[in-house]
């Protein structure tokens, strides 16, 4: 993932020519080449590259959460809503007829199902898939290794309607964001059954209900293959096959020469920038995201950053500006470090709120001292305990590897060590999962209800239950303020009290965000209704190749 400011090319958001531009602090809405379904052919196979196979296809299963996963499931599982160009939720007409906040005391919201909505299996979809998920993510079946939702836990029933497509949901507390539910929404039959939440799900996709169906998850081929749905009740996928395939990053632009993928990102890579230039039938494509890069902590008990004065010492010792110049100066020469946990760059309720946490290495160096730790040579010690940290990062990842480098020149400087620690990507799931690493390089995401999509990192760990707070640093005041955040009717008080939640994020260094993402893509110039999505979702069914 890389900044909020890149090159900007003409053509976003309206099919316009493509031809590099000036560079910007933001590019357009959206980059996708928009063509109808009339001017694409009929047929073709979309090759995707994929970093690794996610364990787990399950996204409410704790080994289910990663961007691997969200990008194949969103092609084959059901949502309610889906996020406009500019950023809000839009409803998803083909799965609701509606779906509207019908009382306000209790609050009330009634969704209506489409009359042809199913699942691959030939099974409706119905009020008990919405009541099975309810129930799934807030611990009401046992044995059930949940992911908590923001959100489920203001439920106070799911009930029938009308009839079966009619599913009315009633809250306990005022839920602002609850367009954020339901997305994606997993059947009964996943979430009724302990053994198929935990377990259903690994290396494959039992009941699905998108434009595409799952072919095969092949392990050994490192591959994931989908082909229409011949259940698909809305239109007609223009692809007969999109094909997932793990390709390591170094090897993105020799892949598509090969003619064995057909885009990649472009990241913070100079170089995969220049290979898209000097390509024939390529173009860039660029529209900024939700993404972001970050560095999660590990404070919680018995590790090296369990104290929040050290880790506010270590986090003065960090540039993060420099580290955004280092990582996307090539591509994204204006590009600023993030300064919002909460909101992305580009909304409107974005606060740079990192002056909280300013960068100054002397005075590092100088609270490193007070607290005992003392320099001796390079290296600092407490008595014989030296002050080393792990930085886990993504095996094979150059924008990993410069994020390392920078760290531990930076960090030497005033006496830290920094062991960087390369992992595959399902290693270092697991190293993430079981906060098994001093600071993570990962990427992260709002979405376009971040503040309920915010407070499975911030919540209470218990035991092995982290929800996403995977470096175990937790406090009552940013949980119950970002509570109080999320059932806030107003939009402007939401945003104030969020602030607030914001500034009290850096001041315990729960993580550190680095730089924001604009989503620069290249992609073949035949490709149709795909490219840099912005803030939207792809739309599966409307990707096609130019005739």
């Amino acid at each position: 993932m890389i900044a909020a400011a890149a090159l900007v090319l003409s053509g976003c958001g309206d099919g316009g020519a493509d031809r590099p531009a000036l560079p910007s602090a933001y590019a357009g809405k959206i980059d996708i080449n928009p063509m109808t379904a009339a001017e694409l052919r009929d047929g073709g196979e979309l090759r995707w590259p994929l970093e690794y196979i996610p364990d787990s296809f399950n996204r409410y299963q704790p080994t289910g959460t990663s961007h691997q996963t969200e990008m194949v499931t969103d092609a084959v599982m059901p949502r309610t809503f889906r996020t406009a160009p500019d950023g809000k939720p839009k409803l998803d007409t083909e799965y609701l007829v509606s779906a509207d906040l019908t009382n306000q005391l209790p609050q009330t919201v009634t969704y209506v199902i489409q009359p042809a909505a199913t699942w691959s299996d030939g099974t409706p979809i119905t009020w008990r898939d919405f009541e099975a998920q309810w129930k799934a993510l807030t611990g009401a079946v046992p044995g059930e290794q949940a992911v908590r939702e923001q959100g489920y836990g203001e439920i106070a029933s799911v009930k029938r309607g009308s009839d079966d497509k009619h599913v009315v949901v009633t809250f306990a507390d005022q839920f602002p964001e609850w367009q954020g539910l339901f997305s994606p929404l997993y059947p009964a039959s996943t979430n009724t059954n302990p053994v198929v939440f935990n377990t259903g799900w690994l290396r494959k996709i039992p009941t699905t209900a998108g434009p595409f169906k799952v072919q095969e998850v092949n392990a050994l081929a490192n591959t994931v293959t989908l082909v229409r749905n011949e259940r698909w009740w809305g239109p007609r996928p223009k692809l007969d096959k999109i094909t997932f395939k793990v390709v390591p990053p170094n090897d993105l632009p020799d892949a598509l020469l090969r003619n064995e993928i057909d885009f990649y990102p472009i990241e913070s890579s100079g170089e995969r920038l220049r290979r898209a230039q000097t390509t024939p039938g390529l173009v860039i494509r660029q529209a900024t995201e939700r993404g972001y890069d970050q560095l999660i902590v590990n404070g919680g008990p018995g590790a090296v950053l369990a104290d929040v004065q050290l880790r506010r010492a270590i986090a003065r010792g960090i540039d993060r500006q420099a580290i955004t110049k280092k990582v996307i100066g090539q591509v994204a020469p204006n590009a600023k470090q993030l300064g919002n946990h909460l909101f992305p760059a580009n909304s409107w309720r974005y606060t740079d709120n990192s002056g909280v946490l300013p960068y100054d290495s002397a005075a590092a160096g100088q609270d490193l001292d007070a607290l005992g730790w003392v320099k001796r040579g390079d290296r600092r010690f407490r008595g014989a305990t030296p002050l080393q940290l792990r930085l886990v990062t993504t095996a094979g990842d150059p924008v990993g590897d410069v994020i390392a480098a920078e760290l531990r020149e930076q960090l030497f400087r005033i006496g830290v060590v920094v062991v960087p620690q390369p992992l595959l990507g399902p290693a270092k799931d697991v190293a993430m999962r079981t906060s098994n690493f001093d600071l993570l390089l990962a990427g992260g995401s709002t979405s376009n209800t971040p503040l309920a999509s915010a407070r499975p990192r911030f919540y209470q760990p218990v035991g092995a239950d982290l929800a996403a707070n995977y470096g175990r640093i937790y406090n009552q005041q940013i949980d119950d303020d970002l509570g109080d955040a999320t059932e806030e009717p107003d939009d402007t008080q939401r945003a104030t009290i969020a602030d607030g939640v914001d500034q009290l994020i850096w001041t315990v260094v729960h993580s550190l965000p680095l730089y924001a993402d604009p989503g620069i893509y290249a992609v073949r110039t035949s490709l149709a209704n795909f490219g840099a999505p912005g803030l939207t979702e792809v739309d599966y069914s409307a990707i096609g190749f130019a005739s």
